[in-house]
């Protein structure tokens, strides 16, 4: 994964040195209002965008301006150990990529400054870096008469609401869908909550919990990014026309490696069933074809379909479908016939007690009826099967 915070630690020492006689002294709003012009002229000259001035980064340089002034000391270091980096974050501003310039000059010609920055490579690449889009300059005029100026530039953090940004992703997944010619997945509102979830356990650090056991089969993809985008890879999968629903959820936080924050996205994708389109007869045929392995194995007889039981086994497991039960209670027997129904995500899947039934060498023909419903929420299929033998 691709960080997008790039903290650029540069330390110039730009010394610089002028006549000042008996020349009134500009007030320090002044100095920073013309070093914000010369900022910008050099990135206007060069079709850059110009830099926004910051009030938040104006705060933040006037208070390592004065930290310098007060140790007499050019740093990017604060007297109590911080860098610029930990300041801007515990200003609580959000932000992609900083950067620093600062100086103490005993001249308060703003042109001679900004030269100074510019004479120096690493300056003046943050005056002329193109990512930036705001800035904030603070001057401090010392005890001993010198300018401390700071340089604060942030390419800054759009931060969207987490609703917004949800919604974001998943029209950009439904972009993807359409520019392949494939339908666009549906999002259900228990699949987002739980991949919200993740999203925020992440952004604390709590364990995660077991998708599988809610919603089956789920390709899971984590991204942590403060610009909101999905990476190639995983465009790609959403692409591949293996998926028929998903899920997005997103949080926000400041990580270790996002001191300026990031978001947390987590994409669920759901494959598409593999019983898709499939009729009862497919499922009874995928029913008995499992039972006959079973009995293969041990060199049964192959059972065969009872067609006229198995309508009636149609019928009760309809009804167990619609009282979203496993037991039922028959109106009459069928021909003394042994009934057992049960409730399975798998149709080749069985209870194990009732292997001794399935394996009777005895058998030979069975009843089968099934009746199957995709749930919405969990994209998880469940079967109610009824066997009469």
């Amino acid at each position: 994964m691709k960080k997008f915070l790039v903290a650029l630690m540069m330390v110039l020492w730009a010394w610089t040195s002028g006549f000042t006689g008996t020349l009134q002294r500009p007030d320090i709003s002044s100095i920073e209002e013309k070093l914000l012009e010369w900022v910008n002229k050099e990135r206007t000259a060069r079709n850059l965008n110009p830099l926004r001035f910051s009030p938040s980064l104006r705060a933040v340089a006037i208070e390592h301006s004065k930290d310098m002034a007060s140790q007499q000391k050019l740093t990017h270091l604060s007297s109590s150990g911080k860098s610029y980096l930990d300041r801007m974050a515990d200003s609580g501003m959000f932000f992609i990529e900083i950067g620093e310039n600062v100086a103490v000059s005993d001249t308060f010609d703003a042109a001679f400054i900004h030269r100074g920055f510019m004479e120096s490579p690493e300056h003046r690449d943050n005056v002329l870096n193109p990512r930036y889009n705001t800035i904030g300059i603070g001057v401090v005029l010392s005890k001993d008469q010198e300018y401390f100026v700071t340089q604060d530039y942030s390419q800054s953090l759009k931060l969207l609401e987490i609703d917004e940004a949800e919604k974001f992703i998943q029209e950009e997944i439904t972009k993807i869908r359409k520019e392949n010619a494939l339908p666009s997945l549906s999002f259900h509102n228990m699949a987002n909550n739980f991949a919200r979830r993740h999203s925020r356990y992440r952004a604390s650090g709590k364990p995660l919990q077991n998708i599988v056991s809610y919603f089956g089969e789920t390709h899971v993809h984590f991204i942590t990014t403060p610009v909101l985008f999905i990476p190639k890879n995983i465009s790609q999968e959403i692409a591949s026309g293996m998926y028929e629903s998903g899920a997005v959820g997103i949080w926000f936080g400041r990580l270790e490696d996002y001191p300026g924050g990031t978001y947390l996205i987590t994409i669920f994708l759901f494959p598409t069933s593999q019983y898709e389109g499939m009729t009862e007869e497919d499922f009874q045929k995928i029913a008995l074809d499992a039972m006959n392995s079973k009995r293969k194995e041990m060199r049964l007889v192959l059972l065969n379909l009872d067609r006229r039981q198995s309508k009636y086994a149609s019928n009760i497991s309809r009804q167990l479908k619609v009282q979203q039960a496993s037991s039922y209670v028959l109106p009459e027997r069928p021909m003394q016939r042994q009934v057992l129904s049960y409730i399975t995500e798998d149709p080749r899947v069985w209870p194990a007690n009732l292997d001794p039934v399935i394996t009777d060498p005895g058998l030979r023909r069975i009843g089968i009826g099934i009746s199957s419903k995709e749930s919405k929420e969990t994209h998880r299929q469940t079967f109610w099967i009824t066997l009469i033998f």
